[in-house]
């Protein structure tokens, strides 16, 4: 078995025993351990009480014990609403059957020496920074007085354009395809006969025609949830006013009869609504401003100093050759993997990677945008420039058929270093052109 796949199972052995331990399943009752011993005899006077003495202990482990304090300290170290379920002979029996799995696997642990471990010392040195920072953070924020209603009601007055509520109507229609049918609808919904009916007799909008021609709130934008926009009728939604019926409008659609079920005037929502959302946007920006200005006030104190110079030469660093080379590979379109491999050349021509790169342009020149010219041109500079490059011979070898119909086998060579470089295979012996 690996080394991963122990570290995985004792993991998951941990996290089984601790989830065990901290949330045992309700209603679970845990197997005895053993017969109950028959009641401890009274302790004589001076002596202590049976079972009373915390220093006793109750489990070796090697060289180490578990005793009653270890457990009693455990129980205390426990959220308030984690600690009834040990308040019985069975919760107190199962944590200390946790305590011992504990024991045993953290000796098993330093017996091999993980506590040793380089990346469990770094990983252990930042798990203490973090804490130390959040710990040291929480007091420091906890000096942030939190916005009163004053500020809150402040707020609001200042920004009551953000909480105003347009006004909107609530509208029905009827939808026909001319408009004399349009206005015997609207005789017929003005003579008092049932609008639901009409709609469903007369109404080409089979979206809204079997409920009665809902068409929802519209405000004066004229953003329809069934009609798209249409603020020419929406504004004659808003003339005709609650409770009216009017028409017929014409729309792209065809014409409409409509009926106002109510109009609502624009108001502003009240500050009680709004209240908290204004605390929570207040609470937010203040503990921002607060942060900076505390980070600020540390800064000064503590003397931070910034050399600008070595900052931005780590800053602008160049790429190294392989990071080019790899962006190059990942860019999307031909053209833009030749101007980011031409890059990689104008920056590193004596890379390990160069000749890879001058090869890649006589490759997509040649086998992607079929410019065969091109594409000779870059492998003879690749001749002329990296003669001894293991690619020459790739090279030669595409300036000599890339314009026949014979493809080249290409593979992967090891001793290309950088990964995705296309290369031919060898001519065979004997005057044989196949690759």
């Amino acid at each position: 078995m690996s080394r991963t796949t122990v570290r995985a199972a004792a993991a998951v052995l941990l996290a089984a025993a601790l989830g065990a331990l901290l949330v045992p399943p309700a209603g679970a009752k845990p197997t005895p351990r053993a017969a109950s011993k028959p009641a401890a005899r009274p302790a004589a006077k001076g002596q202590p009480a049976a079972g009373k003495d915390t220093s006793a202990a109750m489990f070796r482990i090697g060289r180490e014990a578990i005793t009653r304090a270890d457990v009693e300290k455990r129980i205390e170290e426990l959220p308030e609403g984690v600690r009834a379920n040990f308040a019985t002979p069975e919760g107190r029996q199962q944590l200390l059957d946790r305590m011992v799995e504990e024991k045993v696997w953290l000796m098993s642990a330093q017996q091999v020496g993980v506590p040793e471990r380089p990346k469990l010392i770094q990983q252990l040195e930042q798990q203490r920074r973090d804490l130390i920072i959040r710990t040291y953070l929480t007091e420091v924020m906890a000096n942030n007085p939190a916005p009163s209603d004053s500020e809150a009601r402040t707020y609001y007055d200042a920004h009551l354009s953000d909480y105003k509520v347009p006004a909107s109507a609530s509208v029905r229609h009827i939808q026909t395809k001319k408009p004399a049918d349009a206005k015997r609808v609207l005789q017929l919904a003005r003579q008092g006969q049932d609008w639901n009916k009409l709609c469903e007799r007369y109404s080409t909008d089979s979206l809204t025609r079997r409920n009665g021609g809902n068409l929802g709130p519209v405000t004066r934008d004229g953003q329809f949830a069934v009609l798209g926009r249409q603020p020419a009728l929406a504004e004659s939604a808003f003339a005709l006013g609650s409770g009216k019926i009017g028409g017929p409008y014409p729309t792209e659609r065809g014409w409409h009869v409509l009926k106002v079920d109510t109009v609502k005037a624009e108001s502003v929502k009240p500050f009680e609504q709004q209240r908290g959302i204004i605390i929570r946007q207040l609470s937010s920006q203040r503990s921002q401003d607060f942060y900076h200005a505390r980070l600020d006030e540390a800064r000064r104190h503590l003397g931070v100093a910034a050399d600008s110079a070595a900052i931005k030469g780590f800053i602008s660093q160049q790429k190294s050759a392989r990071d080019l080379f790899r962006e190059a590979q990942e860019k999307g379109s031909a053209d833009q993997r030749l101007a980011a491999y031409r890059e990689l050349l104008a920056a590193y021509p004596d890379s390990e990677v160069s000749a890879q790169a001058a090869f890649m342009i006589g490759f997509i020149y040649s086998e992607e945008l079929k410019n065969y010219d091109e594409a000779e041109k870059a492998f003879r500079r690749l001749l002329a420039s990296y003669p001894k490059s293991e690619l020459a011979a790739s090279a030669q070898w595409m300036v000599d058929h890339m314009r026949t119909e014979e493809a080249p086998g290409f593979i992967e060579t090891p001793s290309d270093s950088a990964p995705g470089t296309p290369r031919p295979r060898a001519a065979a012996k004997g005057g044989s052109d196949k690759p």
